[in-house]
């Protein structure tokens, strides 16, 4: 499929999916439904009859979700955007989800690291936006835990977080007189409907729901080509061909979640730095996956998020030490950490320098910004 004396840096791969691949998959569909076969009954994060993997309902949030989550009816996510925003789960500390995990920020905060409950600290890690956080199989920066419910009970009985206990919630709610009708609609099969089993599943399920694969790129690449520009095009091309940016977010979710199956998410060690003085650089000391289990190679490994709509969640790294687009370039173009001079002997990431130009580091950033999905931008 590729031109005359193209190689792999000039393969212009967006041309590629939206002349011959993308068209490909959905006569391959059409195909299987006009011979009659069955599309695969079992449950996978791509399902099975969908047209390609850029249509916004590609992706099954169920599949990533434990077999007793609530089902997305509109009472459950009603009363799970109530909780989320609810305060009295965090006890007498005043916080509630979205006090970290604003709306309008794209579900996340705008700050280095968010203030910690506990006296004169900060949180240990920057606020992850909660945007396709349904389509990962693990949670938090660490992978620590699988599903939404169990970031739920974590978060919520983190005393530098919220501070709450969730066995006193349904206590605490009782007494507002709105909750009692809002769990009774949303679990009418259960006799007793306010439990802190149904609080974590509601807002879960709420948190499911917030799945955004509507972005102008992805509307391109659905056929539709004058919604995005050239430069746009260049920065794909780059992202996925001389920046190596695709060989950790992986498309098309670009995320660590890892095709074909999306059933792990991968970690890197980054050697992100502990500032952002590039003349004086200083390793992070947060030491990421390694504090879990131990393991040698995973010391400072932190979990490949996604950069879909990360034009609108500055700042970046887990450590939020990157204000600008502009900045987490530079590090990648400089080989990361062990690329700027640091001793990190376990970096997954090529510490070769990319070589970048500022025109093509400027057309990735503007790719980036393509990925915003078009009901965040319009906050």
């Amino acid at each position: 499929m590729a031109a005359p004396n193209q190689d792999f840096n000039s393969f212009d791969r967006a041309r590629f999916f939206v002349r011959y691949f993308n068209p490909a998959l959905a006569s391959l569909r059409q195909a299987q439904v006009q011979l009659h076969i069955p599309f695969v009954a079992a449950k996978r994060a791509l399902r099975a009859d969908a047209v390609g993997y850029f249509v916004a309902d590609a992706f099954d949030a169920s599949f990533f979700a434990p077999a007793d989550a609530a089902a997305p009816t509109p009472a459950v996510l009603a009363l799970g955007e109530a909780l989320f925003k609810e305060p009295v789960l965090s006890g007498k500390a005043g916080r509630s989800c979205a006090s970290c995990h604003v709306p309008s920020r794209a579900y996340t905060d705008g700050l280095k690291v968010n203030s910690s409950l506990l006296a004169d600290a900060g949180l240990e890690r920057n606020t992850p936006t909660l945007l396709n956080a349904a389509l990962q199989p693990d949670q938090f920066y660490d992978s620590r835990v699988h599903y939404l419910e169990d970031q739920v009970h974590a978060v919520v009985s983190n005393k530098a977080e919220m501070g709450g206990q969730l066995s006193e919630a349904p206590a605490l709610l009782r007494k507002k007189g709105t909750y009692a009708k809002l769990f009774a609609k949303a679990f009418a099969n259960d006799k007793q409907p306010l439990t802190e089993h149904n609080i974590r599943r509601a807002v879960a399920t709420y948190v499911r729901s917030l799945v955004r694969l509507n972005s102008r790129f992805d509307q391109y690449l659905r056929g539709d080509t004058t919604v995005v520009k050239p430069q746009e095009i260049l920065g794909f091309n780059l992202f996925m061909g001389k920046a190596q940016c695709g060989t950790c977010h992986y498309m098309p979710l670009f995320s660590g979640t890892v095709p074909p199956l999306y059933d792990k998410t991968e970690s890197e060690v980054l050697g992100v730095p502990a500032t952002a003085d590039t003349l004086h650089p200083k390793l992070d000391g947060d030491q990421g996956k390694f504090l879990l289990y131990g393991v040698a190679h995973q010391k400072h490994a932190f979990k490949t998020p996604t950069v879909r709509n990360a034009a609108l969640t500055a700042p970046y790294m887990h450590n939020g030490v990157y204000q600008t687009l502009e900045q987490v370039m530079d590090f990648y173009n400089k080989g990361g950490g062990a690329g700027m001079g640091l001793d990190v002997p376990t970096q997954t990431l090529a510490e070769d320098q990319l070589n970048l130009t500022q025109t093509e580091q400027q057309a990735i950033i503007a790719f980036i910004k393509s990925l915003s999905d078009a009901r965040e931008v319009a906050y």
